[in-house]
């Protein structure tokens, strides 16, 4: 392969992987923020691999190169990030966690705040007896009551294929990303794996 077409190959990988960043504001930008720390735009498997090293490196904790490639879309595959995924990036851009990191980017003059407008919802800062509503298309309405230790039990399942009464654990929230379930657990059984909202992601995430 030559180099042309090497690079024309990054670029079209490079664009791809910015489509997650882009419909989530402050994700886009905490991706922008790590590449301007890093030096580089990072758009092929050498940079996600090297920006690992330099992450561990740097702050003392490890993201793999396929965690990376995940959440730049490399890979295409657009899951929720684990809230300590982006506490971890949110760090080697020098801020304390995720959330500061969004604080700082709704008071820097620099930025303007009406992008600044995704919500998310990381269990640890919920308490016990905290409800969600969850919405997707078409017309999904799910509530959710939270139990700690980052488990959930459905309170209206509202026209989704999730029941009344079933539980489950999810690390984080994100509006405009979809819900992954690891697993669902009904009447004494452990269900497969569930995705809400696979194409749009959450449409509604409120806390009542």
């Amino acid at each position: 392969m030559t180099s042309k077409k090497a690079e024309n190959i990054g670029d079209k990988k490079a664009e791809i992987a910015g489509k997650a960043g882009k419909e989530i504001p402050e994700l886009s930008f905490l991706l922008k923020s790590v590449e301007k720390v890093y030096g580089r735009r990072v758009a092929t498997t050498t940079d996600f691999e090297s920006l690992s090293v330099v992450i561990e490196h740097e702050i003392g904790e490890l993201l793999s190169a396929s965690t990376l490639k995940r959440l730049w879309g490399y890979v295409g595959d657009r899951r929720v990030p684990r809230a300590d995924t982006l506490d971890i990036l949110s760090k080697y851009c020098g801020k304390k966690d995720f959330r500061e990191f969004c604080a700082w980017l709704k008071e820097d003059s620099g930025v303007d705040s009406e992008f600044i407008s995704t919500r998310f919802i990381r269990s640890c800062d919920l308490e016990a007896g905290d409800n969600l509503a969850l919405g997707w298309a078409p017309n999904r309405l799910v509530r959710v009551a939270y139990l700690g230790g980052e488990r959930f039990r459905v309170t209206s399942s509202g026209k989704s294929k999730l029941k009344d009464g079933d539980e489950f654990e999810v690390d984080a929230f994100m509006l405009g990303f979809p819900l992954y379930i690891a697993a669902i657990y009904r009447d004494g059984q452990v269900l497969p794996a569930y995705v809400a909202g696979r194409v749009h992601g959450l449409s509604v995430l409120e806390k009542s």
